[in-house]
């Protein structure tokens, strides 16, 4: 998360996640599921600014230009009322520390939505990083935290802001992790998306769990060579997710037949990726999956310079 003050307030830059291990365990009692994964930032970005206001409404207008170009999507509809994550995040935190300013935010989207990148909770992470600053709301990471894991399960990731850590629990247990060398990756997003919630109920008829653990990730990732990494990328909702979008399987399909490498599908989905070994690597793949939907070539890790206090 890359913060920058403004004459008018804060800009925020705030990144994409991508699950190279997700272990789904069991459904809780609270609805939500027990996991295990093992999420590494990466260097897509949505960019949010925050301004004051003398009143406590909370204005967010949304910019989707960025995606309206993308074959995977026709107009991308996203709500700005209060059921954004974002209003959902500026109000929590408004109420939490009895504010009686409001605030306008601009929300420039470039992490395509349903696609399993976790846009929405970095946006909502970003919100209560920008606006306990702004506000000077003084509530403390501990604090922020907790209204976090209120808000969803990937928002305390990026809250915590590391470049590659293990999450357990709903994914609010964070336990950051050293990236040893950068990574480069593939991202391709086909068209459609897929709703959370069903892939999770796919996933309670059909789905499975996986024998590793995340430190077994770990190791694989930080090798010089992520030669060991295919044989431990998992992700328990990818079946399932391919049995609701027949694309999915089309996407990895056409990966795997222009790399040998380690593949897999993030979160819930839609979005496919291809672990590369260098940024020439992972371009010359994405020049030949021209057509595939988005192509995009990002890194892994590099992003905790960027790191700001709560």
């Amino acid at each position: 998360m890359l913060i920058e003050s403004s004459p008018t307030g804060l800009t925020v830059h705030t990144p994409a996640k991508v699950n190279l291990f997700l272990n789904v365990l069991r459904k809780r009692p609270d609805g939500y599921h027990d996991l295990e994964t093992v999420m590494l930032a990466v260097s897509l970005f949505d960019t949010l600014t925050f301004e004051i206001l003398d009143r406590r409404d909370i204005e967010l207008s949304c910019d989707l230009s960025a995606l309206s170009g993308s074959p995977t999507t026709d107009a991308p509809v996203l709500s700005s009322g209060d059921d954004n994550l974002v209003v959902k995040a500026a109000r929590l935190i408004q109420t939490e520390a009895n504010v009686s300013a409001g605030a306008r935010i601009g929300l420039l989207k470039r992490i395509p939505m349903q696609a399993g990148l976790g846009g929405g909770s970095s946006d909502a992470a970003a919100t209560l990083v920008a606006l306990n600053r702004l506000w000077n709301a003084g509530l403390s990471t501990q604090r922020l935290h907790e209204l976090a894991a209120r808000l969803g399960s990937d928002v305390n990731f990026f809250l915590e802001s590391p470049d590659l850590a293990i999450c357990r629990g709903r994914g609010e247990r964070i336990e950051p992790r050293p990236l040893t060398q950068p990574m480069w990756l593939v991202l391709v997003k086909p068209a459609g998306g897929l709703s959370t919630r069903d892939v999770f109920q796919e996933w309670a008829r059909t789905g499975t769990t996986s024998p590793l653990d995340c430190d077994q990730v770990i190791d694989a990732i930080n090798d010089s060579d992520f030669s060991g990494l295919p044989r431990v990328l998992w992700n328990s909702l990818e079946a399932p997710a391919r049995q609701l979008s027949p694309e999915i399987q089309a996407t990895l399909d056409r990966l795997r037949a222009c790399h040998p490498g380690g593949l897999l599908m993030s979160g819930s989905g839609t979005s496919c990726f291809a672990v590369c070994g260098s940024r020439e690597e992972a371009e010359t793949l994405a020049g030949r999956l021209s057509g595939t939907g988005m192509v995009a070539v990002v890194e892994g890790g590099g992003l905790s310079g960027g790191r700001s206090s709560c």
